[in-house]
């Protein structure tokens, strides 16, 4: 373990004096210097702490990615090349260890550059918050909406239920000779759409429960829930407001936890209240009774549009917490993308090392994007409007998974979105992410290119 060391200072003090990561880093430091005095946001307070955060980590992420392919590359590419890596093979030292050396070489440095540009970034983050405000609801809501680690939690919906009914009428439907086989997963799709739609209307005088799951206990005994929501009128009403009534419930007896709310505001908008966190959420549930009070004029109802129509947010920790697990979820993405670099320079030239690894990051950077435009999940699609034709099927089949398993998705590994909303990162997210990223690459470098590096020459062992 020693000579793994050894070869890891070596690497680490080599980045250090390295140009091309020494202009990356002056380049971040201004960024983030100059951020907080630029970046004003939608003008409030919150919004102008948001802006930092988004910007400044994912320049962070970004930059130090690209320092972290261009140093791995270099790292033995450029050893191998100017053949200033045969003084270390020809040592007591073998294929494997230099490769985990300067795996962990890298990532040290990386690991360095994170912890003090993260303390840079928290500290300005801190600068800003504290600045005066004009409205004191300026300062509450940084503190309730980004100063903060939030659970955002959706009702629970019976998908099983409404994929079972689905295909239960499309099977009847077929049977009746109204469909053909072809168009069975097509119709199934249709239907559960609806299904799911009409989970989320409520007519004209009616009322549903949405039970809420798996729910953290609050930070603190005041903690408040807020409820935020968008609805949209069926029929749309002539002054287009939609009257909403809402009381939380009992999730064992449904007994009323307090007197109905009623809301009046306009359709299709995303609005908010707030309610006391602890009678609300009892072991880990809540439940939320909606109901449409009935118009005295024609028959109105409202549907909750969108996944993110119904949401639960409460606080469940503190911002600083947030902030580390979002610089290690970058962390982790570093460490992958310097295996992939190093496995790349095992058998490629500098330059070409380098855009294979560009490559990668730019794939996985675009994941959801590549599959969405080679319709996975969307099976069923007919041949007229599949962007591969007739050979759709195959393509998705092969390229679908080839995608999911070959290229992490770094848009669902990525804390920065949550952290500037105040929602908790989770640390499933988190073990997930190092899963998807760490154990990839390490078994990408240290076992597939271990093996690759043990079959070229690169020098004579002299004894």
């Amino acid at each position: 373990m020693s000579r793994v060391w050894s070869v890891a200072r070596l690497t680490f003090a080599e980045g250090v004096r390295m140009k091309i990561v020494l202009v990356f880093l002056v380049v971040l430091l201004l960024l983030i210097i100059r951020m907080p005095f630029t970046l004003t946001g939608d003008g409030t307070l919150a919004g102008r702490v948001q802006n930092f955060l988004a910007y400044s980590l994912a320049a962070l992420g970004v930059l130090l990615s690209l320092t972290t392919i261009f140093f791995s590359c270099a790292a033995l590419a450029g050893e191998i090349k100017d053949r200033s890596l045969h003084l270390v093979v020809t040592k007591p030292v073998s294929r494997f260890e230099i490769l985990l050396g300067k795996w962990l070489g890298v990532n040290l440095l990386n690991l360095v550059i994170v912890v003090l540009a993260g303390g840079a970034i928290y500290g300005l983050a801190y600068y800003l918050q504290g600045l005066p405000v004009q409205f004191q609801r300026d300062r509450t809501k940084l503190r309730e909406t980004v100063w903060t680690a939030r659970v955002a939690a959706k009702p629970i919906e019976p998908r099983q239920q409404i994929e079972d009914t689905a295909r239960a009428e499309v099977r009847d439907r077929v049977q009746r000779g109204e469909l053909m086989p072809a168009q069975v997963e097509a119709a199934v799709r249709a239907r559960i759409d609806e299904g799911r739609r009409k989970w989320r209307l409520i007519g004209d005088g009616e009322e549903r429960y949405f039970e809420f799951q798996g729910l953290p206990t609050p930070d603190r005994e005041d903690a408040v829930v807020q409820i935020r929501y968008r609805v949209v009128a069926v029929p749309l009403t002539p002054d287009e407001i939609v009257e909403v009534g809402w009381v939380f419930c009992d999730p064992d007896t449904r007994a009323w936890l307090s007197e109905p709310l009623f809301t009046r505001e306009r359709s299709n908008d995303t609005h908010q209240f707030l309610v006391r966190a602890q009678p609300v959420i009892k072991n880990g549930r809540a439940l939320l009774l909606v109901a449409n009070p009935p118009a005295p004029g024609p028959k109105t109802g409202f549907v909750f549009e969108g996944d993110e129509s119904l949401v639960l947010l409460y606080p469940v920790g503190g911002f600083e917490a947030n902030l580390a697990r979002s610089l290690l979820m970058i962390t982790f993405r570093l460490g992958l993308l310097s295996a992939v670099a190093l496995f790349f320079s095992i058998f490629a030239s500098f330059p070409v090392a380098c855009f294979c690894s560009l490559a990668f990051y730019l794939v996985c950077l675009g994941s959801p994007f590549w599959l969405e435009s080679m319709g996975v999940g969307a099976e069923g699609m007919p041949a007229s409007i599949d962007p591969y034709g007739v050979i759709g099927p195959v393509v998705r089949t092969v390229l679908g998974p080839l995608v999911k398993i070959g290229f992490p998705d770094f848009v669902r590994y990525d804390g920065v979105r949550l952290l500037i909303e105040g929602l908790y990162v989770p640390y499933v997210l988190v073990g997930e992410a190092m899963l998807r990223t760490l154990a990839y690459g390490a078994v990408l470098l240290l076992l597939l290119g271990w093996l690759i590096f043990t079959q070229r020459e690169v020098a004579e062992v002299q004894v």
